[in-house]
């Protein structure tokens, strides 16, 4: 498990809370965690100011309460325990994972679990959305129909829902 895992782990950048315009950049990366911060002002009489850099070891970053407190107004409680979770190698692998080993374990799923699988993140939302997905989904589990619909909506009346899957055959077969 530990080849899925690259140099950095976590990469994320955003702009302080207002009324602060200042850039901020963490990376965490196996060993260590570099957090960049730019500060931004608009008076003319200021002087360039560079930006600030500061690397501190996984174990030195979990003893730093200070740092923990100012990342966690900038980037929010939750990101700050994703952090420190990181840092303690606790390490998110289902989302490292490739597209085609995530889609074999999918393939032991029904339709509803799969359903609010690809609500926990952007990156599985988009790999349940795709054609793609479904066939290959379809293939693994050696069934005869696998209906999107029902991953997303409440379970249709059985009568009506050979009606739609009739209906939908029949527009694949007049645009193929």
């Amino acid at each position: 498990m530990t080849s899925l895992l690259h140099e950095n782990l976590c990469e994320v950048h955003t702009q302080a809370p207002p009324p602060s315009k200042d850039f901020h950049h963490l990376t965490i990366t196996q060993n260590e965690v570099i957090w960049k911060s730019w500060r931004i002002t608009f008076r003319p009489n200021q002087e360039k100011i560079a930006p600030r850099e500061v690397k501190k070891l996984h174990k030195d970053f979990l003893l730093d309460e200070q740092l923990q407190k100012q990342m966690q107004s900038i980037f929010g409680k939750k990101m700050l325990v994703y952090f420190l979770n990181l840092c303690q190698g606790h390490y998110d692998f289902l989302v490292r994972m490739p597209d085609s080993l995530v889609i074999y374990i999918l393939s032991f799923l029904n339709t509803e679990d799969i359903g609010q699988f690809s609500r926990t993140c952007k990156r599985f939302w988009q790999l349940c959305n795709t054609e793609e997905f479904w066939e290959r989904t379809k293939k693994l589990q050696g069934r005869d129909t696998v209906d999107v619909r029902m991953a997303y909506k409440k379970p249709m009346n059985i009568s009506k829902r050979r009606h739609s899957l009739a209906l939908m055959q029949r527009r694949q077969t007049t645009f193929f």
